[in-house]
């Protein structure tokens, strides 16, 4: 009898019944699992106080580990040696066994853990903030904090058989630490799933602008807002929705609802993964001012249906987007008078937005595989 291969997933965003964060480390997994034999194992890693438990979700057993860590991101990796003695008998409890591949995602705390395994090991930065040291509340560690995070940090990555990037911006980030010296890196965009996301006709009667991104200040929403107030002003129908929460929200409300605003701004709850598609064929125009993305899954999203989209110059995203398109699509940051520009122009011009089917996941994942790391 052949024995089977695992190929453990260890991070800290999956999606759960009550909660869609994760939704692409998902479908990443889902698509690896429909092209290879591996045994799929996720392990999805959650705070010491966290009331989270094993649970199924698409077909797959999640197990959850609990890290054992100060509060706030304060000197993460200071009890590594306790977290790796009681991840191994975890692994051991749960008969996770035969790890012929151990994929993490972000680099603390899953690279540490995935460290003391013996087996191929696979690292995805999925942030900018590679080395997570913009994370915690309390500035006077950040110094200490620092060099503390990026002695451990890099070393880790620099024992990986491969280190990912979402985009190329990505992995120039790690290559701003001198230090950092991986084995092997590539970039894999992250794909989308066009059975999920595809192109339904559009047949709007007020010209529908969308967001969907958590309310954070590098998201900037509100300079999407102010764009809008500005083509409002100049006499243009226009609507303007939102789905996301976050701490800048009742920001972005009050300055609806003060300049009187609310007829033409919504703010939707957030809506299952698989419901999304619906969302992005309702608009005309789909729009995130983000100004420190390292790719966004939703620009993809918007695009596999065909809607065309709107983001900020030299983020993660400039790298695929065809050159043709760059000066039409691509704004300046938080600059609501060009972006308000870049919104009428499609708005008085119809664009052919047609996918490019290399970010299909189907083939994004197809060449991720042909990569020699999972050669045995």
């Amino acid at each position: 009898m052949k024995k089977y291969k695992t190929y453990l997933v260890i991070t800290p965003l999956f999606p759960t019944k009550e909660s869609f964060v994760g939704s692409y480390v998902f479908d990443q997994v889902n698509e690896i699992r429909r092209q290879t034999d591996y045994h799929i194992c996720i392990i999805k890693i959650v705070s010491l106080f966290s009331s989270e438990k094993d649970y199924t979700y698409g077909n797959f057993m999640v197990y959850v580990f609990k890290i054992f860590d100060i509060p706030f991101f304060i000197l993460p990796g200071l009890f590594n040696k306790i977290n790796n003695l009681r991840f191994r008998k975890f692994l051991k409890r749960k008969n996770i066994k035969n790890i012929s591949v151990s994929h993490a995602h972000v680099s603390y705390p899953c690279s540490y853990l995935q460290n003391i395994l013996s087996c191929k090991k696979i690292v995805q930065h999925h942030g900018l903030d590679v080395l997570q040291l913009l994370n915690g509340r309390i500035n006077i560690l950040r110094k200490i904090q620092r060099n503390f995070l990026i002695k451990n940090t890099i070393r880790i990555l620099n024992n990986a058989d491969l280190n990912i990037g979402v985009s190329q911006k990505v992995l120039n980030q790690l290559h701003k630490f001198n230090e950092y010296k991986p084995n092997n890196e590539i970039v894999l965009y992250n794909g989308v799933n066009t059975s999920k996301f595809y192109n339904i006709e559009k047949n709007n009667s007020t010209y529908t602008i969308g967001c969907i991104a958590n309310f954070w200040k590098i998201k900037d929403q509100i300079t999407l807002i102010k764009s809008v107030h500005r083509l409002i002003n100049e006499g243009k129908n226009v609507k303007l929705r939102f789905i996301g929460s976050g701490y800048t929200l009742k920001q972005c409300k009050d300055y609806v609802f003060t300049n009187n605003l609310s007829k033409s701004v919504t703010f939707e709850k957030e809506l299952p993964h698989n419901e999304l598609n619906r969302f992005y064929n309702n608009l005309d125009l789909f729009v995130l001012p983000s100004y420190f993305e390292a790719l966004g899954c939703v620009y993809l999203e918007s695009w596999a249906t065909n809607t065309p989209f709107i983001a900020v110059e030299n983020q993660g995203i400039s790298e695929i987007i065809p050159y043709n398109w760059k000066e039409l699509i691509l704004v300046p940051k938080s600059c609501d008078e060009v972006l308000s520009k870049k919104i009428n122009y499609f708005m008085e011009n119809k664009v052919l937005f047609t996918f490019d089917q290399k970010y299909d996941i189907k083939n994004t994942i197809s060449e991720f595989l042909k990569h020699n790391i999972f050669n045995d």
